[in-house]
């Protein structure tokens, strides 16, 4: 068996089968689909692999199952392909894409109106259980009726897959899979790892990591996604405990949808993917395996974010994405819904560590683009710079808009938020009281991804050196 193609077999033969199930008529026929997919590509893995083998098999499974109107329904309504995808599986234009969607929904639905939500339904459902069916399902569970070469057949069918993909390793793991899901077990990570999250879904990664972008969305670029590279191969910013002066393209680093570069080019230009390791939140590729360049990018679904994982050693990257998961409050103490309000604390808080929660309205809604925690020291060494500035002399706040900060100071009775307002330059107090952001109430806790991601308040010159992002 060619490198690779086992452990891009096990990850995705669980996604291909409930595809096919959606798909086919009977369970049969998707089961042998599935097979013929994986033999032919097992066969020119060698040249597969450098492409999308994603792709090459759905286009093999709906070459063997259904018709192309079918397969860009199930493509769209079940797997939320977009034209490009489609057009690229089915190997037609976008506009034939299209036309095959509209008339595979309507074909779908005949009874009722032709929109991809009423028809996802019946697909999932089609779909639900066919990650275990090839497992389970036992040559005795047929019609009396039924000719037994067929049973045979569809034995047959299902062990030819078994065997394809690791024969008893893939029983045992999909044992313990649900239905229609591919898992990444939970995995064990080092005590010095650091959590990081976007927009409710959170990972670790080592502490030496830096923070950068992920490719952006914006009618500014051409194409069908209006897709842009502004900075995404590279940290922008260090990790403060990675000890180097210079930013390196193989210096690791987090990526989120941010413009960390003005230099922009378009999505799948040379130079879009990191040529080292990286991790990109809300990630553009589709859920698989692919080689890129220098590298391999893998990609997980979790709750309908795509998170991406570069890495030429396949354990880091299941170590990744093995911690990605959803959350309403993550490792930091951030919560995925906006704090942009002050809130007072107990009046008797003495502050054990300070949560730094930025927050983002880039895409439109308000959402949670880093986090960070600090330590008891710097946390004392915020409340009492804020504290002894408290209501000094300065304008009126908006609320919050663009990029802000809001700052938990945690203790054992419990939490306060301040809210730091770029927009006109304080920390916004509970009880309409405010302190300025200057030097002394800011460098507690402008390190790190904070300055990544957020830039200093206009005419703020004494900030500059504490917010380096490139973009406003």
């Amino acid at each position: 068996m060619s490198g690779g193609f086992e452990e891009w077999s096990t990850a995705r033969t669980p996604s291909l089968l409930a595809f096919a199930s959606a798909l086919a008529e009977d369970e049969q026929h998707a089961d042998a689909a599935v097979t013929h997919a994986l033999s032919r590509i097992n066969r020119a893995w060698e040249r597969v692999h450098r492409d999308d083998p994603d792709l090459e098999a759905r286009r093999l499974v709906v070459r063997v199952c259904s018709t192309s109107r079918r397969g860009a329904a199930v493509l769209r309504a079940l797997e939320d392909r977009t034209d490009a995808e489609i057009a690229e599986i089915l190997r037609c234009s976008e506009s034939a894409a299209r036309r095959h969607v509209q008339r595979g929904l309507a074909e779908a639905d005949q009874h009722r109106a032709a929109h991809a939500d009423s028809v996802r339904e019946e697909l999932v459902a089609r779909a639900g259980s066919a990650p275990t069916q090839l497992l389970t399902r036992p040559p005795e569970t047929h019609r009396e009726d039924e000719p037994p070469r067929r049973r045979r057949g569809a034995w047959l069918a299902a062990v030819a897959v078994v065997a394809l993909v690791g024969g008893v390793a893939y029983v045992s793991h999909e044992s313990r899979t649900p239905n229609g899901v591919i898992s990444y077990p939970r995995v064990d990570v080092p005590q010095t790892w650091r959590y990081e999250s976007y927009a409710g879904v959170q990972l670790q990664v080592p502490d030496t990591w830096g923070w950068g972008g992920s490719p952006v969305t914006s009618a500014f670029f051409t194409g069908a996604r209006h897709l842009g590279a502004c900075g995404s191969n590279e940290a922008a910013v260090l990790s403060p405990v990675d000890g180097a002066t210079y930013v390196s393209v193989l210096t690791g680093f987090v990526g989120r949808p941010a413009i960390m570069n003005p230099r922009c080019v378009p999505w799948g230009s040379e130079g879009s993917y990191p040529p080292g390791d990286a991790v990109w939140f809300d990630s553009p590729l589709a859920v698989g395996v692919k080689p890129v360049g220098s590298t391999t990018a893998e990609t997980r679904d979790v709750g309908g974010q795509h998170v991406t994982a570069f890495s030429q050693e396949g354990e880091l990257r299941r170590q990744i994405l093995g911690t990605a998961e959803r959350v309403d409050v993550d490792g930091n103490g951030c919560p995925t819904r906006p704090v942009s309000g002050p809130k007072a604390g107990p009046g008797d808080l003495q502050p054990t560590s300070l949560s730094i929660c930025v927050y983002s309205q880039d895409t439109g809604v308000a959402t949670l683009m880093w986090s960070g925690e600090l330590p008891e020291p710097e946390a004392r060494a915020y409340a009492a710079a804020v504290d002894g500035r408290a209501n000094e002399a300065g304008g009126a706040c908006p609320t919050p808009a663009g990029r802000w900060a809001a700052l938990g100071l945690r203790g054992d009775a419990g939490v306060r938020w301040d809210i730091a307002n770029l927009g006109c330059g304080r920390l916004q107090l509970a009880d309409g009281d405010s302190a300025p952001l200057a030097p002394d109430t800011v460098e507690p806790w402008a390190l790190g991804g904070a300055t990544a991601y957020l830039s200093a308040p206009r005419g703020a010159g004494d900030l500059d050196g504490y917010f380096t992002a490139p973009s406003s």
